[in-house]
């Protein structure tokens, strides 16, 4: 079955390695049906009489393992076919006949690992929710069984009773701590709901976690990764992401989009070698704690200020010579940036007014003005990405092309209520402000 499933994949001179690792996922799990077609899964069995009798049936599924399967030395065909149920407090299995004896099978979620077979006798019905590959193979398996087709070279199950580590609840939390522990022959759990991989010298960030779509939680401390993928940014639930003491340089401007810009709430980048961070950090809406400590970045970007939901920013021991004035916009909890030279001389840096703004930036200014946000398939994406990348001056007006870079004076104790900054007595730094006016660099200059 492994082999026929690799020679049925379509391979072209541009398939990529994300592709290529989940073909291989997928072997992996075939060759796991092939040595006994048996599952395992969550299943729910609903007994059809039980309403009837003004009794209800239980409302969550129990951990089990499901297999199709003959009794040994019974004849190949469907008559000698059952779906065996087994659970950690029934090992030996409940056997349901399969020959007319199946009234229906449900497939309308099978993308996502959910089936339900309905039995004549006894009346149930067993909810069952797996991984999808595994919940298709056996789904084919079943149709094959039924069809009464080459039943003798189906790799079915004995029927026999299972062991206790085949009903053990999945794993949503795994720690690897040292080489030996990191899975390389193996996958890691589907279920996983955290993951902490630390002294393995992972020097990349492997596509088969990034499939992980329960994932909420992911730390990779303490290993040699240079640059982040920009396929992360598709991770589905991702909250927390921890990255410190890697060798990571730069960070990709597409990394801080798609689903991610949505979920993280913590990103810990410390201790790592980068310079620069994309303007597209602004799109991280539900972003709570920003740790940046320990990196070489000159300057912060100015769409730091957008992250409205920011309480803890630490970004101490790098080489910031100046602030964003945008951070003017939050209401910090707490901020450390000690150990920074900031030496940026006050004035003005750039001066971009020249007359009358161009009717793009006029056009885009009125759309961020009224809150509509086109997309992709409204406008070109080119002028997504211009419209995204908006500024807002100190007055509250919005910029783009017209505009004043200045630096000016920043209080941070109106920024943050605990700070960290240099001596007791510091309480401001440098900060680059854009402003939209002559009179606004008068006036924001002298505060």
């Amino acid at each position: 079955m492994c082999i026929e499933f690799l020679h049925s994949v379509r391979w072209t001179r541009g398939t990529s390695k994300s592709d290529l690792c989940l073909v291989l996922w997928s072997c992996v799990l075939l060759r796991c049906l092939e040595r006994k077609m048996r599952i395992s899964c969550e299943v729910l069995v609903s007994n059809r009489k039980l309403p009837s009798l003004n009794l209800g049936n239980k409302r969550t599924g129990t951990q089990s393992s499901l297999g199709i399967g003959r009794l040994p030395g019974s004849k190949p065909d469907v008559s000698s076919l059952f779906i065996h149920l087994c659970t950690a407090q029934n090992k030996q299995g409940t056997k349901y006949k399969v020959v007319e004896n199946i009234e229906r099978v449900f497939t309308k979620y099978v993308a996502e690992g959910k089936f339900t077979i309905r039995f004549k006798e006894p009346a149930h019905d067993l909810c069952v929710k797996a991984d999808p590959v595994l919940a298709k193979t056996f789904l084919q398996t079943l149709k094959l069984g039924i069809q009464n087709k080459d039943i003798a070279k189906l790799h079915l199950s004995n029927l026999a009773p299972i062991k206790q580590s085949q009903v053990e609840k999945p794993k949503t939390k795994l720690v690897i701590e040292s080489k030996q522990e990191y899975p390389i022959t193996t996958a890691f759990p589907y279920t996983l709901e955290s993951l902490k991989v630390n002294n393995v010298q992972l020097n990349r960030v492997e596509n088969r976690i990034m499939k992980l779509k329960k994932l909420h939680s992911l730390n990779l401390n303490h290993n040699i990764i240079k640059e982040l993928p920009t396929k992360m940014n598709e991770m589905h639930c991702l909250v927390n992401l921890h990255l410190s003491f890697n060798n990571i340089t730069c960070i990709s401007h597409q990394l801080f989009s798609g689903r991610l810009s949505h979920t993280l709430q913590m990103l810990d980048l410390s201790n790592n070698k980068i310079e620069y961070l994309p303007h597209t950090l602004g799109q991280l809406h539900s972003l709570v704690s920003l740790k940046l400590d320990g990196n070489i970045l000159h300057k912060l970007p100015i769409s730091l200020g957008k992250l409205t939901r920011l309480k803890y920013l630490t970004a101490s021991k790098n080489k910031l010579v100046e602030l964003p004035a945008t951070l003017s916009n939050l209401r910090l909890e707490s901020m450390d940036v000690f150990g920074n030279p900031f030496s940026s001389p006050l004035g003005i840096v750039r001066n971009n007014i020249k007359g009358v703004p161009s009717l793009k930036e006029i056009a885009s200014t009125q759309c961020v003005q009224r809150g509509l946000c086109p997309t992709a398939a409204d406008i070109p994406a080119t002028l997504v990405e211009y419209l995204q990348a908006w500024l807002k001056c100190l007055c509250g007006k919005i910029c783009y092309e017209s505009h004043i870079l200045a630096c000016i004076t920043l209080n941070l104790q109106l920024v943050a209520s605990g700070l960290v900054l240099g001596n007791v007595f510091q309480t401001t730094a440098p900060a680059l402000a854009t402003l939209c006016s002559q009179k606004c660099f008068d006036k924001f200059s002298k505060t």
